[in-house]
């Protein structure tokens, strides 16, 4: 009997124990979730991305050079600054445009550049056309 009361003042005490570390105490902190990273490039013309605030969204497009011209990209801009931070950009004389992006509130945009062609040898034309990249992002 007294073996009996013994165990089964133990066992009261483990659950006891048990649910006092299970249940979370009032100065616990909710786990931060870190920012992510996406990449996007010229394959990503005309999609919808979805991010979480803080994430970090880096665009690099690239154009093409031949001997007569470069066909570059514009520096990647966002419609909202107030949504999308661009916190770099850098470009190269092959024609690629690079810039780096944090989700700065939640809202929708566009993520926008423009690819032009440029002549390299003096009196080579080149079209007038130009080529819209546009992604929309929508932060969470």
């Amino acid at each position: 009997m007294r073996t009996a009361r013994l165990a089964m003042a133990t066992l009261a005490a483990a659950l006891t124990l048990t649910a006092t570390a299970a249940t979370p105490s009032a100065s616990a902190t909710a786990p931060t979730v870190a920012a992510k990273h996406l990449n996007l490039s010229n394959k990503h013309n005309r999609q919808s991305v979805t991010v979480h605030k803080g994430d970090e969204i880096t665009v690099h497009l690239t154009g093409e050079q031949t001997e007569s011209s470069t066909w570059g990209w514009t520096a990647p801009t966002a419609a909202s600054a107030a949504v999308l931070r661009r916190d770099a950009v850098g470009s190269s004389s092959n024609g690629e445009a690079t810039a780096v992006f944090h989700a700065y509130a939640a809202g929708t945009t566009t993520l926008d550049s423009q690819l032009r062609c440029t002549p390299r040898k003096s009196g080579h034309a080149c079209s007038d056309t130009v080529v819209p990249w546009q992604v929309t992002v929508k932060v969470r």
